[in-house]
């Protein structure tokens, strides 16, 4: 993917046209609109690693959204055998997964030669695998009896980097330099932004951005949003800071964030 790509404010801003997300989207929405008890066999617990499965609004024992944020989410990865992850998602598999993760690949190489860090590439080139959040907003209407005043509260992402290859949907806010919370305007441009994982490698000299969803002005708008992160493969032993890790352990690091 040769792309122009422009690092401002905290994230970087491509010149690459996203990715249309019909079939991804679809994919989710079959799945969501499954009974209760179908969804309960792919739920988080049910994964041995990372953040694979599904999450729900006001679940309490979600690895990666709060009670309170009105969302469902589903991750899937390369961490597991395609077979483990429900029938509703193979469309997307079968005809999308290899050809974003090779695209996604390269952009996040040229990144990562542009960032000229020692041992970034070698690490990213030896260790990194990828999921993909796939999350669902409904329309606030259906969920305001639930005490909140964000859809997504503030966090930093566990990836190396966070890429949206599908473009950017409203509302989306991160926290400059300054403290002062901007909002991004959705964009058809490829989004790309530094994780909590690369903030730890380079000893904070790239740090992770900060970001969350604010409520819509429109109760009846739902929102979709899908979004790649670069991970360890699981049982994988490195040196980061100096120090040596594994795969199991940044992930215990990062969860003490929260």
């Amino acid at each position: 993917m040769e792309a122009n790509i422009v690092f401002k404010n905290g994230f970087y801003q491509t010149k690459s046209k996203s990715f249309k997300d019909k079939t991804i989207r679809q994919c989710l929405v079959n799945f969501i609109a499954r009974e209760k008890e179908y969804k309960s066999k792919y739920l988080q617990k049910n994964y041995n690693y990372g953040f694979d499965g599904y999450s729900f609004m006001g679940q309490k024992d979600s690895s990666n959204q709060y009670f309170s944020d009105l969302l469902h989410s589903f991750v899937i990865s390369d961490f597991q055998e395609k077979d483990n992850f429900p029938k509703e998602f193979f469309p997307f598999f079968k005809k999308y997964w290899l050809e974003l993760q090779t695209k996604i690949k390269n952009l996040e190489l040229e990144i990562i030669i542009q960032l000229n860090y020692p041992g970034l590439e070698e690490f990213y080139l030896q260790n990194i695998g990828h999921m993909i959040s796939c999350n669902y907003y409904p329309p606030q209407k259906e969920v305001f009896s639930m005490e909140t005043k964000i859809r997504l509260s503030e966090h930093t992402d566990v990836s190396l980097f966070t890429i949206f290859p599908f473009g950017f949907d409203s509302d989306f806010y991160f926290e400059n330099l300054e403290g002062e919370w901007i909002n991004i305007p959705p964009t058809d441009d490829i989004i790309v932004f530094p994780g909590y994982l690369l903030e730890c490698f380079t000893q904070k000299k790239w740090k992770a951005l900060n970001h969350k969803v604010a409520l819509s002005q429109s109760e009846e708008t739902e929102r979709f949003s899908f979004a790649y992160f670069s991970l360890p493969y699981p049982k994988r032993k490195f040196l980061m800071a100096g120090e040596g890790q594994t795969s199991e352990n940044y992930f215990k690091k990062y969860l003490e964030l929260f």
